[in-house]
């Protein structure tokens, strides 16, 4: 039964694993700009139940979004970069909360996010040891503070439509570029036909990407 939980000073929607009553991994996905958590829990039954054990998150960014009268944000888009690595302490705040919640091996979390919340997930997540990361037409806006990747940085999937006329698929190819100059493990799914939204394409790659890096 999902249920409205606060864990540190987010709240969002959870749901508990299906089928076992142990948690033994954990899909986090982080909105969109003047979106909320709702938005994503959709997509809970599709990503958050690919292993037996897992359990799913979808918090609520920190901050009202002025052009979204019941929507939130991670920073103030205007802000682009700066407002990334500003908010970069959140989403730190965010995650080590979750693990003192849950306490999963971090490799058994994966963190994801669609437009602004692929761009917070691209900030903040290559600092984790964790199991994944997934960003949907999002963009990797601290490129300039990104760390060199070790054995333990988490395989990274991208997923952008080449028709997105808000994130530029463009920025998919940059991310891309990066990432891999800094040598993370990078999958690249440009999608045909398909604006600024995530598809049945990117949702198969997705679960089969989460059933592949949680064990």
């Amino acid at each position: 039964m999902a249920e409205i939980k606060k864990i540190g000073k987010f709240e969002g929607i959870y749901q508990p694993p299906i089928k076992a009553d142990e948690v033994k991994s954990l899909v986090i996905l982080l909105h969109g700009w003047g979106a909320d958590a709702a938005d994503m829990f959709g997509l809970a039954p599709i990503l958050g139940q690919v292993k037996e054990g897992c359990a799913f998150y979808a918090p609520n960014a920190p901050y009202p979004c002025a052009a979204s009268p019941h929507g939130r944000e991670w920073f103030d888009i205007q802000q682009g970069e700066k407002g990334a690595i500003m908010a970069m302490d959140d989403l730190d705040e965010l995650l080590n909360s979750i693990f003192d919640e849950f306490s999963l091996p971090t490799s058994q979390i994966i963190l994801g996010g669609f437009s602004q919340g692929g761009m917070m997930t691209l900030a903040a997540g290559p600092s984790y040891e964790l199991g994944g990361l997934i960003s949907f037409s999002g963009a990797l806006l601290t490129e300039q503070i990104l760390i060199e990747a070790n054995l333990s940085s988490p395989p990274i999937l991208l997923i952008h439509g080449d028709l997105d006329d808000v994130v530029p698929a463009s920025a998919l190819i940059d991310a891309q570029t990066h990432l891999e100059a800094k040598r993370y493990d990078v999958e690249v799914v440009l999608e045909k036909g398909i604006g600024h939204s995530i598809s049945e394409n990117g949702l198969d790659a997705a679960r089969y990407f989460i059933e592949s890096h949680l064990s």
